[in-house]
């Protein structure tokens, strides 16, 4: 097993003993490399390159496109950013509402609001970050969702457009080339 074709080589393909080890591999990075302060980010940033790597080696190997892992990212994105905007709303509404009322502004200025408007307030922020996890967390199951797929896909039993199949002999061979390795002789 070639860890350095798993894990950085773009091209051919890997079975999926090879995909969950390289998946495990990004999820303890992340856990615990990238809380580090600034190697922290630096980890990540790699991250982001290995952890589109592997699947797309694992999409290989049942004959698909790797830009299939595009599709995961558009849905994490498109629901992280709706959620951003709909937590704003119900945040941003309950102040606007408080500080449009006769002499809300200043009762907000002296902290002297009413329980009813300090109710609106801490309802509204309430309702924002119930907000926020909801869509955090349909991004969490769609990415949980797309990585087992991933990983149970049916592999292609012959060579394919990728590359030789993960059990055959030229594939040991590949993968050494790809990882910048030398050939071997013979």
């Amino acid at each position: 097993m070639n860890l350095g074709h798993i894990l950085f080589s773009p091209h051919g393909r890997i079975g999926q003993n090879e995909y969950w080890l390289g998946m495990l591999i990004v999820v303890l990075a992340n856990l615990f490399l990238t809380p580090v302060p600034f190697i922290g980010g630096l980890v990540f940033l790699g991250l982001l390159y290995v952890g589109a790597v592997v699947p797309a080696k694992r999409l290989h190997d049942a004959g698909k496109t790797g830009w299939i892992h595009l599709i995961p990212w558009a849905i994490s994105l498109s629901l992280l950013g709706f959620g951003v905007v709909a937590a704003g709303g119900a945040a941003i509404a309950p102040f606007l509402d408080v500080v449009g009322k006769p002499g809300g502004w200043e009762a907000l200025e002296s902290g002297d609001l009413s329980p009813q408007a300090t109710a609106q307030l801490v309802s509204g922020g309430v309702i924002a970050a119930g907000g926020l996890l909801l869509f955090w967390s349909l991004s969490a199951l769609t990415w949980l969702v797309y990585t087992i797929w991933v990983g149970v896909l049916s592999a292609d039993p012959d060579d394919n457009a990728y590359g030789p199949a993960p059990k055959s002999a030229r594939y040991t061979q590949a993968a050494t080339r790809s990882a910048g390795a030398p050939p071997a002789e013979g």
